[in-house]
């Protein structure tokens, strides 16, 4: 009659699979399209534990045994999650480009106030910020970047090893680093609107001056709106376009590829 050591497997694929989970499970949880509001928690926690079934066998050896005390267990789950949460921000910080570019085209084209559900940011955006979020979702996945970034998933266990110290000082000036990049970015993408809005408003603010008994900004008003609309459908491909050059160039950076 074979027996088996409860111990041995505990410490071996379970521990492993358990580690797996807590850093890939917390990138499913922020993945673009994926880890949105609008999917079911248990949906994306199926897609996490089948990568992490499709990725035990070959990454078993990169896991020590498991610790012999809960405390250390504790951390050792903690310093994945830790890991995972960093990428998936990353991850997050670049679809927020979009959305800062889609804010200020919506101010600067008279839509700030038409509002609607983004469900890729799970809050109320301006019709362009909606837009755009929902046009860089699609992108991703048609452009393959999905993949790339289950890729560098795994690559991670490349930068950050398991059970190695982290360089906490190195992963906050990163991530402070890809917030003031990603505005400045989505300023970037949105500065055609904003150059010809202060010509617009120049113009307006010197005609009334000499037109005083005249409401021009009513007039105004409509040329603005479909302006905005004429010109984000002609700069909208434009905008993707860069933003995935973008992207890819800051995950090639990041992971020296």
């Amino acid at each position: 009659m074979q027996t088996y050591n409860l111990d041995a497997f505990l410490s071996g694929h379970v521990f492993a699979f358990m580690m797996l989970l807590s850093r890939v499970g917390t990138v499913v949880m922020l993945f673009p399209g994926i880890g949105e509001s609008y999917v079911p928690r248990r949906t994306r926690m199926i897609f996490a534990c089948l990568i992490c079934l499709v990725l035990l066998e070959p990454m078993l050896s990169r896991f020590p045994p498991l610790p012999p005390t809960s405390t250390g267990l504790f951390f050792c789950v903690a310093h994945e999650i830790l890991i995972g949460a960093f990428f998936g921000m990353l991850m997050r910080l670049l679809m927020e480009i979009l959305e800062s570019a889609g804010m200020i085209i919506g101010m600067q084209s008279g839509l700030s106030n038409a509002t609607m559900m983004n469900p890729a940011m799970a809050t109320q955006s301006s019709l362009p910020s909606t837009f755009l979020s929902l046009a860089g979702l699609v992108l991703i996945f048609l452009t393959g970047i999905d993949h790339a970034l289950i890729r560098m998933t795994v690559a991670l266990y490349n930068i950050f090893p398991v059970n190695e110290p982290l360089a906490l000082g190195d992963m906050t000036q990163t991530i402070i680093h890809m917030t003031n990049k990603s505005f400045q970015i989505g300023v970037e993408f949105a500065a055609p609107f904003i150059i010809i809005g202060l010509l617009l408003y120049s113009a307006l603010g010197l005609l009334q001056r000499m037109l005083p008994s005249i409401q021009l900004f009513l007039i105004l008003l409509p040329v603005e709106i479909w302006g905005g609309l004429m010109m984000f459908m002609l700069t909208v491909a434009g905008i993707l376009t860069l933003w995935r050059d973008f992207v890819g160039q800051s995950l090639g950076s990041f992971f020296q590829v």
